[in-house]
């Protein structure tokens, strides 16, 4: 959402709350058309809950399953190859040392699909020698672990795919049911106002002051980017953002955040493997987030 909608949802829940004190519904109690509206108010605001929902899991949710999942597979892989590469070359195989001599870092700096088919590689290797390797204490129990490890990973491909899908959904629904919930609101003012204010002057006061939104409280100062790729406009997922020691990592939206900078001119970079890493200049303000938009081209 954007701020403004995240003001009028706060002032959404303020009248859901103003609608369920007791006091007042008595009031209205036998006002079928407000009542009616008002039933209609609290079921759109339903809706809207359910695709604030859907588009929070999404962000929050699917990106980091699927990252946690592949760190957990780089790790185990690089554990048992690390005991792989002793027995290699104790065995004097070229070939296999080779395949074996990897490190967590030859992994963060190339494509997932690239990572995932070497590690698959490093496992069929494990698998094919592994009777032999008791000497480095490998046994068929870590070819298992390893095994489970990339089912657990392959279980999560595709799956920020169908979240994108599912998230812009929701975005839309949002954008969708604010709509008549505006509206829905807009006849209950004219129902409360002028049946109320003479004989409920503090209740259509109170009305009011919860109708009101409130603004949101000034930003940290900090950044937030929109990262996409520079030939298809396609959003970035997966890409390093750093600035002055600290970092993130873009969503399935192509979007990264860093807040609580302290106000100065900093180098920001934006790094992902297969792409041109860039580097630029940015200012960052008190109490304000800076928004930039980066596009970035293949390497």
């Amino acid at each position: 959402m954007d701020h403004h909608q995240i003001e009028k949802n706060g002032m959404y829940k303020k009248m859901l709350i103003f609608f369920a004190d007791p006091i007042n519904a008595a009031v209205w109690a036998t006002f079928a058309r407000l009542v009616t509206e008002i039933a209609n108010f609290v079921s759109l605001n339903n809706s809207l809950t359910n695709y604030l929902q859907q588009q929070h899991a999404d962000i929050k949710g699917v990106t980091q399953t699927k990252n946690d999942a592949f760190m957990a597979m780089v790790n185990i892989v690089v554990n048992k190859a690390a005991k792989a590469y002793v027995w290699a070359v104790d065995t004097a195989n070229a070939n296999l040392m080779q395949i074996f001599d990897v490190q967590k870092s030859d992994f963060l700096s190339i494509s997932e699909t690239k990572a995932y088919n070497q590690i698959k590689n490093i496992r069929d290797a494990l698998s094919a020698n592994i009777a032999s390797m008791a000497s480095v204490q490998l046994t068929a129990d870590d070819v298992t672990a390893v095994n489970v490890a990339i089912t657990a990973y392959q279980n999560t491909i595709g799956t920020t795919g169908a979240a994108q899908t599912h998230k812009t959904e929701g975005t839309k629904g949002i954008d969708a049911v604010m709509i008549p919930i505006d509206k829905s609101l807009a006849l209950i003012d004219k129902l409360i106002v002028s049946s109320y204010t003479a004989s409920k002057p503090d209740m259509v006061k109170e009305y009011l002051a919860n109708r009101a939104l409130d603004k949101l409280p000034t930003h940290h100062s900090g950044l937030s980017i929109h990262i996409t790729d520079a030939e298809t406009g396609a959003d970035l997922e997966g890409v390093i953002l750093a600035v002055n020691g600290k970092t993130a990592t873009s969503d399935i939206d192509g979007m990264a955040e860093i807040i609580k900078i302290m106000p100065g001119t900093y180098n920001m970079s934006v790094t992902l493997a297969n792409y041109v890493t860039q580097t630029t200049k940015i200012v960052i303000e008190k109490g304000k987030l800076t928004e930039l938009d980066v596009k970035m081209a293949k390497g």
